[in-house]
């Protein structure tokens, strides 16, 4: 499989490579799966395909209020700011001074001047980062916290809406989600028993129900959300899985880049062995395999870095 789409068809790409089924690469099953856990880990980290930025949407409940922090998906692997509180987010209704300038002054799209439109609205932008200011935050992915420096009595209320730029890795693997579900043909509400669900997935993620597939609308609690449509049919007690980007599996660099990991292993099991005849007269020799996978190693992860990743300021806070 020339293409491999799968976690199965990757493995076995990589260790046709190496020279299997030719030859017997000398590398334990778990080896080579911690190897590819591995290179998708510096993938995720590096490479400008590894990761896609999105907005989370978080709705504030009274537990975050009391524990002054919003907690991130492990899949988030960095945050780049946090839009304002104020309303300039939010629809424009007609007593907004945006709303009636509009109305006001560019009632002719023909004729009038935007020079002076341009101006106050830059100007306005001016007052909303003086008065109200963006709002500061801190964030570490090994903790999974968001913690926003602000006034938590003042500036959020229960059922307000948080927008988090960020940054998600691409998840190959299909992932079952922890606990069971149960959901019927009335209501959009899934119920969850033992879920994550606010740890585990975001907010239009596609996951299946069963046999169904759904679009989430709002994660309301660990236990609970709700999908765009109701359930074909009444489910009780199923597992929920999302689906992996399966054409991350297919990507040039992170298939050399595991090969070459995997390489490297073969010799790190080899070089056990250095100098020992078998019959026939052939010597092993771990050392020269670790030494060309390591170079290889050393020249993909510098190609990373210097033409395939992101700018550095996307890891703000």
């Amino acid at each position: 499989m020339a293409t491999p789409s799968t976690r199965t068809q990757f493995k076995d790409y990589c260790m046709r490579r190496l020279g299997w089924p030719v030859l017997q690469i000398n590398v334990d099953d778990d080896q080579v799966e911690d190897r590819i856990d591995d290179a998708l880990s510096f993938f995720n980290d590096y490479h400008w395909d590894g990761v896609e930025k999105i907005y989370m949407k978080h709705k504030i409940t009274d537990l975050d209020r009391s524990r002054r922090w919003i907690y991130c998906p492990d899949a988030v692997t960095s945050v780049t700011g946090v839009l304002p509180f104020d309303d300039s987010n939010s629809s424009i209704n007609m007593f907004d001074l945006r709303y009636q300038l509009r109305l006001h002054d560019l009632y002719d799209f023909t004729s009038v001047s935007y020079v002076s439109y341009e101006i106050t609205m830059q100007h306005i932008r001016s007052l909303q980062l003086l008065f109200s200011g963006t709002p500061q935050f801190r964030f570490n992915r090994h903790q999974n916290k968001v913690f926003l420096d602000i006034d938590w009595d003042r500036d959020l209320q229960t059922g307000e809406y948080v927008i988090i730029e960020c940054y998600r890795k691409l998840v190959p693997d299909t992932i079952t989600l922890t606990g069971s579900v149960t959901g019927n043909t009335t209501s959009n509400t899934i119920i969850g028993y033992g879920t994550r669900f606010d740890q585990e997935v975001l907010e239009n993620d596609i996951i299946t129900i069963g046999t169904e597939s759904k679009q989430i609308r709002h994660i309301n609690s660990a236990t609970e959300m709700t999908v765009i449509d109701p359930m074909a049919t009444v489910v009780s007690n199923v597992t929920v899985t999302t689906a992996g980007i399966s054409d991350v599996w297919n990507d040039r660099t992170l298939k050399k880049y595991a090969t070459a990991l995997i390489k490297r292993q073969w010799g790190e099991n080899l070089k056990k062995f250095g100098g020992i005849q078998m019959p026939g007269g052939v010597t092993l020799n771990g050392k020269e395999i670790w030494d060309e996978a390591q170079a290889e190693i050393d020249k993909i992860e510098e190609d990373m870095h210097n033409f395939n990743s992101l700018p550095s300021e996307i890891f703000t806070g």
